[in-house]
């Protein structure tokens, strides 16, 4: 028996501005699977894990292989939007895989979805001859989408 506490990775969570509006985007842009979505819940146990005495959520799964994604849009108490640009403390991403880094470069460009960068070849480190661009989701939150180098 391991002396470990973590054993693995359960999901991922974001707090979204509007739960319908991040599930689209999530399944019809990123291609991700649709798992569920529960709509004002208002459950003890919710508000004592978040530490919220009178939380009320949206929340709903999508997946895609190797990642579990949770979007929780706070109905109650209601959120303010962060400057969660990459260089701000506590920001982060999601990088996700693809084999066509021009074609999901395209579709973004196509969706009127933001970009901060076109492809960039990686020429450096451990990942060099890969590709990579940061696209932002409909709440500014920053995605990677990488294309592994070719073998």
């Amino acid at each position: 028996m391991s002396d470990k506490i973590i054993c693995g990775c359960n999901h991922f969570s974001i707090t979204v501005g509007d739960i319908d509006r991040s599930v689209k985007f999530y399944t019809e842009v990123m291609e991700m699977t649709f798992e569920n979505i529960r709509y004002n819940v208002d459950l003890a146990y919710i508000r004592k894990v978040t530490g919220y005495p009178d939380g009320i959520l949206n929340v709903a799964f999508v997946s895609c292989p190797g990642l579990r994604l949770e979007l929780i849009q706070y109905v109650e108490p209601k959120g303010v939007v962060l400057d969660v640009s990459p260089h701000n403390i506590c920001s982060s991403h999601i990088c996700f895989a693809t084999t066509d880094i021009v074609k999901a470069y395209q579709r973004c460009k196509d969706n009127n979805i933001p970009t901060r960068n076109e492809p960039a070849y990686i020429d450096n480190g451990p990942s060099t001859g890969a590709y990579a661009f940061y696209l932002l989701d409909p709440d500014h939150y920053n995605i990677e989408l990488f294309q592994p180098a070719a073998k």
